[in-house]
């Protein structure tokens, strides 16, 4: 299988390739869309046919290139970029196309191996002088004979795991996995390797795949090696797999000639979240029992990188997730979100809130079109900021207009009077932000309020999709606000006024018919809040 790579907003994004084609471009029904002015609209698509996959351009703008070079149509290889227009894309071979896990008997308890638990390394790490205890190891280990012997060994780890922290600094989340197998090739004479992580779904997947000499063959382990290794947190080296008695039986490891191969699972604490491997295929006696123990030691260090890597990722996530949620809930309902979930699209009783400025298009025409957005954007912090105090949901910005609703996406017993008071303290903003702008012409609005059922969730296509709430309370409040509602007024429903009645002083309106409604409605001015 193969897959398209490419970055967006720091983040990479995959999307594999299958039997139909894939259309990139800028237009919304593309495959693949890509924000990007110098990228057409249909820019070009993505073909496989018979296990080959190429790229044909759609009479783009600004062309297409493959590795460097523009071309109508062109065969892709593992590991082509292609540029549209100046987008970088990369197409390659799925990760799980280049490793195989190959089913064995249960490994056998014979000599042969060196086997040894990540426990007893960890010692040999953090103790001045590891303990040698031989019941505890299945292989004899060489006895140091030189103090300076041991204390090479020791730098030598220390050495790698400090150039490995340092070439970890600056790494993004998705960059570690490979930058940690870029210390192991350049620390350990491997000829070829991967690192694997568990998925979700508790499946080892291959996330990085490293050949020292550029060549793309299959790498093939033993899955009864991998097995154990996670099983029993032990790392194996298997200095001759060939003539292994321990591995025999396997046919993955006799057949694909793999002489040399190590493998260690990355482990922190009693928790392996992968493994790494390397081998050295046609090669005999190339690893030594140290550099298992300094595989072991970067293992340990990766699992640490990873998974605090994948913390920051996930905080990062969080805090865009949040910054996205906080543009229309308030803080305390972007919390519960983020905590409980999306929420499903339900029928709440809620109630919505129009607020619209009025005269907005003849007061724009006496202002420069950067004077004009200077002003939305001051008046729309003004206006959202009470309705964030009372746990509100800024639905949109429709021009000039603000949409809120008050019970939804949870459930709000006194959404009414929540909705009636925001209103209030809204008008009060906007006081303000005229006595503040006192030499210029004073902004005026009207708002209408509506209580009663109403669907709410997320609304949208696959690609997007926005909180909103539908409806006929949504009409009735937008009709109430655009032709019953004058300037300063905040106009409610009859709804509406029952579930406050008593809390404020209002004025009755009558009965009122609304454009596009078979049913009339009573309406009600809200003068102010009563005193208590």
């Amino acid at each position: 299988m193969f897959e398209l790579a490419y970055q967006e907003e720091g983040n990479e994004q995959i999307v594999p390739i299958r039997g139909k084609g894939i259309v990139l471009g800028r237009s919304p029904d593309c495959d693949v869309v890509i924000k990007d002015f110098g990228v057409s609209r249909r820019h070009a698509e993505v073909v496989m046919n018979g296990g080959e996959c190429r790229v044909v351009d759609l009479k783009s703008k600004n062309g297409t290139q493959v590795n460097g070079v523009r071309v109508p149509e062109a065969a892709l290889n593992d590991g082509d970029e292609i540029l549209l227009g100046k987008f970088l894309i990369r197409f390659r071979k799925t990760l799980e196309e280049k490793v195989v896990l190959d089913e064995e008997k249960p490994l056998l308890e014979e000599a042969g191996t060196v086997i040894r638990s990540v426990g007893e390394l960890s010692k040999f790490f953090l103790e001045e002088k590891p303990a040698k205890d031989p019941t505890k190891q299945r292989e004899i280990r060489p006895e140091v004979d030189e103090p300076g012997d041991e204390l090479a060994k020791i730098n030598r780890v220390l050495r790698s795991l400090s150039e490995l922290a340092k070439a970890l600094i600056s790494a993004q989340p998705e960059e570690v996995p490979r930058r940690v197998m870029d210390a192991v090739f350049e620390h350990i004479p491997a000829d070829r390797g991967f690192l694997m992580l568990y998925d979700a779904e508790g499946n080892l997947k291959p996330r990085v795949v490293h050949h020292r000499h550029g060549n793309d063959e299959k790498i093939t382990i033993s899955k009864t090696i991998a097995d154990r290794v996670v099983k029993d947190r032990v790392a194996i080296l298997t200095s001759d797999a060939q003539v292994d008695p321990r591995f025999k039986t396997g046919d993955s490891i006799r057949f694909h000639g793999i002489r040399s191969a190590m493998c260690a699972p990355l482990w922190k604490g009693d928790e392996v979240i992968g493994i790494i491997h390397v081998d050295s295929p046609m090669q005999t006696k190339t690893f030594s029992p140290d550099d298992l123990e300094l595989l072991s030691a970067l293992s340990n260090y990766a699992a640490v990188a990873i998974q605090q890597a994948s913390l920051n990722k996930k905080i990062q996530e969080e805090k865009v997730a949040r910054a996205r949620l906080e543009k229309y809930f308030s803080p305390a309902v972007a919390t519960r979100i983020l905590s409980e979930g999306e929420q499903e699209v339900q029928e709440l009783e809620l109630s919505v809130l129009f607020a619209d400025i009025v005269g907005f298009t003849r007061l724009a025409e006496r202002m420069s079109a950067q004077s004009v957005a200077k002003l939305l954007n001051e008046y729309f912090s003004r206006m959202e900021e009470p309705i964030f105090d009372h746990d509100g949901t800024v639905d949109k910005f429709i021009g000039d207009c603000i949409m809120a609703v008050f019970g939804a996406p949870y459930p709000q017993t006194d959404h009414a009077l929540r909705a009636v008071q925001v209103a209030l303290e809204m008008r009060q903003r906007l006081h303000e932000l005229n006595t503040e702008r006192a030499s210029a012409s004073p902004i005026q609005m009207r708002m209408g309020i509506h209580s009663g059922r109403a669907v709410s969730g997320p609304i949208g296509s696959e690609k997007r999709r926005e909180f909103t709430v539908l409806g006929d309370t949504v009409n009735i409040a937008s009709r109430i606000e655009s032709m019953v509602a004058k300037a300063g007024q905040i106009v409610i429903g009859e709804h509406t006024h029952d579930l406050t009645k008593g809390r404020f002083e209002v004025k009755d309106l009558g009965i009122v018919s609304l454009k596009g409604k078979s049913k009339t409605v009573r309406v009600f001015e809200v003068l102010s809040e009563k005193t208590k």
